[in-house]
């Protein structure tokens, strides 16, 4: 082969991480035997059916999903491989997970799982690599992770900014029949103006039970030593100075909500007021919750007392 032409296998092969189909060495080479002749050469190996590589790369999870782009040209990474490459955390799993329409004809292999579906979503590129939608990547994945771990990877979606619970619940509404959906609804469930009102109500009561005969008050408005409005807390015990805010998942979730909180917080402190947060996944020990809320109560009261 002429050194023009091995430039020119090896400038395409750059464009997709390395890797050549049978038809780009066919349509190049002009030969119809260059797969064959490539591998018995010994430089090259066979990542996937069709698809070859130099020998000197790593037949790694990477490489698998780059040549699967190659193999199925009407498939997409799905499920884990989706949600790794737009940074959304999922538990580690070695093998490639590939989505395809459902009349396509490729079956899984040992390192790399087809999935067949009628419901093909509009496709995430950057021009090589196609991968479903975050949204839709939280609904496929319903189907093969447990609800604590799904709640996991749809809070990583939603700190990241790449989906909401709303888009994921969207997203799951052509799908009804899909195995998993039961789960994803209970998890999509946490983040929604109602669940915020019951961790209030919740969080009410609780301070309620530990602090007889002390009034308690909701949806207060904190002012500073001026007057001006500070901000609305959830629960106050307004003669300790002291705010409990209940932090559902919808609100208090992404890392510009966390600052906002954190900035408030700090304004709280400065006017005199200190402010205890209970995140969602704490709010579900009540036991754990008054035990803790107890404390923070009598330690603040005698804080005040010495002052």
């Amino acid at each position: 082969m002429s050194v023009e032409l091995e430039r020119n296998l090896l400038l395409h092969a750059r464009a997709q991480s390395g890797l050549l189909r049978e038809s780009d060495l066919v349509s190049i080479s002009r030969r119809a035997d260059e797969l064959r002749r490539r591998l018995r050469s010994g430089l090259w190996q066979e990542v996937l059916p069709g698809v070859v590589g130099p020998l000197v790369l790593d037949v790694d999870r990477d490489l698998l999903e780059a040549a699967a782009m190659l193999w199925a040209e009407a498939g997409w990474l799905s499920h884990h491989s989706a949600a790794r490459r737009e940074g959304i955390w999922v538990p580690d799993d070695d093998r490639v997970r590939l989505g395809v329409p459902f009349e396509d004809g490729h079956r899984s292999r040992p390192e790399l799982v087809v999935v067949r579906t009628r419901q093909v979503p509009e496709l995430c590129t950057d021009g090589f690599f196609r991968w479903s939608p975050p949204a839709r990547t939280i609904v496929d994945l319903a189907q093969l992770l447990d609800e604590r771990t799904l709640s996991a990877v749809l809070l990583s979606a939603v700190r990241k900014e790449k989906a909401t619970a709303a888009e994921v619940a969207s997203a799951a509404e052509p799908l009804a029949c899909r195995r998993g959906l039961a789960r994803l609804t209970r998890v999509v469930s946490l983040w929604t103006p109602e669940r915020e009102s019951l961790l209030e109500d919740q969080l009410h009561a609780d301070v309620l039970s530990v602090a007889p005969g002390i009034e308690v008050r909701r949806q207060f408005v904190v002012r500073n030593r001026t007057g001006a409005d500070l901000g609305r807390a959830d629960v106050v015990i307004e003669e300790l100075r002291l705010a409990f805010e209940a932090d559902g998942l919808l609100f208090h979730s992404t890392d510009a909500q966390i600052a906002a909180d954190q900035r408030r917080d700090r304004q709280f402190m400065t006017a005199g007021w200190q402010t205890a947060r209970f995140r969602e996944a704490a709010l579900g020990d009540r036991t754990g919750v008054r035990r803790d809320l107890a404390g923070i109560i009598d330690e603040r009261g005698r804080q005040l007392r010495v002052a």
